[in-house]
Formats: structure tokens, C-alpha cells, sequence
């Protein structure tokens, strides 16, 4: 087909203008000439392909100006999303840039690396690249940096970065180890505390006297009412006695310093009973109850605290009618007599007194004091206040000092016969477990002055 000079096709001087892709085919050119009057053609044939291709500016999805944290130590890839607009061949470049403007290299081995991706899209047509900022292994000097990815082809340039910041504490496990310690330590301190709390109470008050309030400015004449099986009195034994009139006063007047009362050793002849017990009750500070497994068993039924003041009429009915009988029958009114019925009355007195005061009225603290071992059977049978004082702050026992003492004499039997010199009994020793209790709840010889207020008032 013959090409016309059209507005389609324009031939100037052999140069085709308006090329479009509907041009693309075969074009022939042929030559016309006339040599010797014989007209003659040549002709060349040339296929021409037209394509298409456009660009436009560049244009960066990734990174956005953002501020990404990583962890130190950790690999780190971010990647630089650009799409090239337009069709055909182009050639468009991608850098990451750092601080300094200077451009990573593309070698693996490097600690910071790139590495390149591409893809083409149809719709709308255009071409995806990627380039990966790839960290091996962060480290300090990596952070709080911008990082800046650049990109520029012929019909412009664009460029995005981001900030790399380390991540914030794990604040959990710091928090989780904190509170395992210390629940760890709070366990391990109860725990040491409840073994050797009579051990660290002892030490604190003799290295720090000064901040308990002085005894001696509070009215009272003794540090403990010793109250125990009396000759005589149901329960009574010499051990108990021997304990009560010996042992007691060896280690704690002697060797500790407090002041006991014991009736069998310091009451005045001639005073009435009731009188006596009620009296020193108010004039002490504790009450040391000794009890063997039948103290209380024959005085159960006159032993409970429900009914206090009715008791305590009941027991000072009958001991004033002791008295008299014992008063006609020797002619005394006061504790010398031998007459059974005389030491069970003051025996039973004395618990109920101390007990009222120490369970109703909360005005005297009492120290059981167990002098042999009781059983679940025996201990069903003792009054209903002595079993709840029991239950409720326990008994310092005797017999396990005695059982330590044993094992102590064998041993030191066995050092004697190897040669080498005895020393003293534990159970006597102020620093042994039985009397470290006893001293535990004996009260404190403070040298802190009380108020004059507080004073006065204990005084009443």
C-alpha cells in the first residue's frame, strides 16, 4: 500500500514522524528509475516495531519518616518499597544512605548489607523495587541514627527515611525476679524468724533496753507469781517442789535478775488465803503456772472461766470455810497447815484468779508451764481455760529440757570416760531453749522512762 503523505504518515526527506504503535509492520522502499529508455525498480523491505515506553517520577511507599525499634544483638531488615510509574526499559537507582550520607555496600559478608528485589505490575503499569537494609547483628553505635533511602531516575528524585531506636526494658522479667526475690526472702525470714524468734527477741531487747518502758516505775512488786501443786494438794509431787523452790529461783532470780513470788517461800504466815493469792495476783506482772498431768483433773469441774465471778464467790466461800475449819483444828489461818482440802482450795484459787485475769479481763499474762508430758487423754480432762490458754499461745515444757538433759549426761559420761572434764547441765544454763522460753514471755527490763501520766495511772 502506498504511503500518502497524510496527516498520519508525513514523508519528509525519507524521515517518519508520528510514530505510534499501530505503525509497527514491514515497510517497503522502492526506487524508480529509467537507464537507456528502459525504466527499471529496486526496492528494500525493512519490519519496524514500535514500542511503547514512558516514565514519571519515582515514587517511595517504604520507609515513611518512622521511628522503628529493634533489640540490640538481634538481626534487622528494612526494606526500601519503591514503585516506577510507566512502561518500558528504565533505569531508575536506589541507595541507602546513613548519617554521613554514605552508601552501604551489597557484600553479604558486611555486618550492613543491601540486597535488591523487583517485580512489574500491569495495572497501572509501572514496576516495584525493593532494597533491603539487612543487619547481621545490631549494636550500639547502630542506634539513634536516621537511615535514608534515596531514589532518582531521569524525570526526578525522592527519598524517606527512618529512625532506629533500641526497645523499650523488658520490664517484666526485671519485675518478676524483684518480686520472686523477694517473696523468696520473705519466706526464707518467716521461716528464720519462726525457728529462732525466741533467739532474736532476747538479742534485741539486752542490745536495746532503752526502748522498753522501765518495770520498775509500774507499780508492781514482782516480775512473776509462781503458782504450783502445793504439799498436800492434789498433783503434787517433791520434783514439783524441788522445780518450784529451787530450780526456778537458781536460774531466774539468780542468774536473770527477775523477782518471783512463791507462796510456799515468800507468803506471810497468818494471811488469809484469798487475800494472799488475790493480793500478789495484783502485785505481779506474770503468772508461772506449774502443772503436772493430774494438777487440774480432780478440779475440772470448777476450772471454767464462762462464769468467773460466780466462781471466784464459790472458791472464796469455800476457802474462807477451810480457813475456819483449819483455824479451829491448829489454830491458824495461814499456809502452814498440812490439811489437804486447805492446799486444793489455794491451788484451785490461784488457777481460777490468774486465769480470769489472763483470759477475761486481759490484765495478767500466764506461762504454762508443763512438768511432764501430757497426753491427748489427760489433757481432755484439765478445765476448759487451761486447754484454750494452751491452745492459744502453748506451754513451755519441762519435760523436754529433762529428755535434752539426759541425752546431755550421756554425752558427757561418754567425754568423761575418754578423759575430759564435765560441764554444767543445760537445763539449768539461762542460754537453754527451755529457759530462753521462759525468759521469751517474762516481761522485758527495759530502762526507758515512763510518761509521769502513765505513771500515775499504773499506780492506781
Amino acid at each position: 500500500v502506498l504511503i500518502q503523505d497524510t496527516g498520519r504518515h508525513t514523508i519528509r526527506g525519507g524521515i517518519h514522524y508520528m510514530v505510534k504503535v499501530e505503525g509497527s509492520g514491514a515497510y517497503t522502499c522502492t526506487l524508480t528509475f529509467t537507464l537507456d529508455g528502459a525504466t527499471r525498480s529496486v526496492s528494500e523491505t525493512m519490519n519496524a516495531t514500535v514500542t511503547v515506553q514512558h516514565f514519571l517520577p519515582p515514587q517511595i511507599h517504604e520507609p515513611e519518616n518512622e521511628i522503628i525499634k529493634a533489640a540490640k544483638g538481634s538481626n534487622f531488615t528494612k526494606r526500601c518499597l519503591v514503585f516506577v510509574p510507566g512502561a518500558g526499559e528504565h533505569v531508575v537507582d536506589v541507595i541507602w544512605l546513613d548519617k554521613n550520607k554514605d552508601m552501604f555496600d551489597s557484600e553479604p559478608s558486611d555486618r550492613i548489607y543491601t540486597s535488591a528485589l523487583s517485580r512489574t505490575q500491569d495495572e497501572p503499569k509501572g514496576e516495584w523495587l525493593e532494597l533491603l537494609l539487612n543487619f547481621s547483628e545490631l549494636r550500639q553505635e547502630d542506634f539513634y541514627l536516621n537511615y535514608t533511602c534515596r531514589v532518582f531516575n531521569s524525570q526526578g528524585n525522592s527519598e524517606r527515611y527512618f529512625t532506629l531506636l533500641p526497645t523499650d526494658p523488658n520490664i517484666i522479667l526485671p519485675i518478676g525476679l524483684v518480686f520472686g526475690g523477694v517473696t523468696v526472702l520473705f519466706v526464707i525470714s518467716v521461716t528464720v524468724y519462726y525457728i529462732f524468734r525466741i533467739d532474736i527477741v532476747l538479742c534485741f531487747r539486752r542490745a536495746f533496753p532503752v526502748l522498753y518502758t522501765n518495770k520498775d516505775l509500774d507499780g508492781k512488786l514482782y516480775d512473776a507469781y509462781v503458782a504450783y501443786p502445793n504439799p498436800g494438794a492434789f498433783g503434787f509431787s517433791e520434783e514439783v517442789e524441788k522445780f518450784a523452790l529451787q530450780t526456778l529461783p537458781e536460774v531466774l532470780e539468780q542468774a536473770c535478775g527477775y523477782k518471783l513470788f512463791i507462796a510456799g517461800r515468800d507468803c506471810l504466815p497468818g494471811q488469809a488465803i484469798v487475800d494472799s493469792v488475790d493480793e500478789n495476783l495484783q502485785a505481779s506482772r506474770r503468772v508461772l503456772l506449774l502443772y503436772t498431768a493430774s494438777t487440774f483433773i480432780k478440779k475440772r469441774h470448777t476450772s471454767s472461766t464462762s462464769s468467773n465471778n460466780n466462781n471466784i464467790t464459790k472458791i472464796s466461800e469455800e476457802v474462807d470455810q477451810i480457813e475456819s475449819r483449819t483455824s479451829e483444828g491448829n489454830g491458824s489461818v495461814g499456809f502452814g497447815g498440812d490439811d489437804k482440802a486447805f492446799s486444793d482450795a489455794r491451788q484451785h484459787l490461784e488457777c481460777v484468779a490468774s486465769m480470769n485475769r489472763a483470759l477475761l479481763e486481759g490484765s495478767l499474762k500466764v506461762i504454762l508451764v508443763e512438768l511432764e508430758e501430757i497426753t491427748p487423754a489427760q489433757l481432755a480432762l484439765f478445765p476448759e481455760s487451761v486447754r484454750h490458754l494452751r491452745k492459744k499461745q502453748g506451754a513451755v515444757c519441762w519435760w523436754k529440757s529433762l529428755r535434752t538433759r539426759q541425752k546431755w549426761r550421756t554425752w558427757r559420761e561418754d567425754e568423761e570416760r575418754r578423759g575430759k572434764d564435765s560441764q554444767v547441765s543445760p537445763s539449768l544454763s539461762p542460754s537453754s531453749r527451755f529457759w530462753k522460753e521462759i525468759r521469751y514471755h517474762m516481761p522485758v527490763r527495759g530502762k526507758r522512762a515512763a510518761y509521769p501520766e502513765k505513771t500515775a495511772l499504773l499506780n492506781l
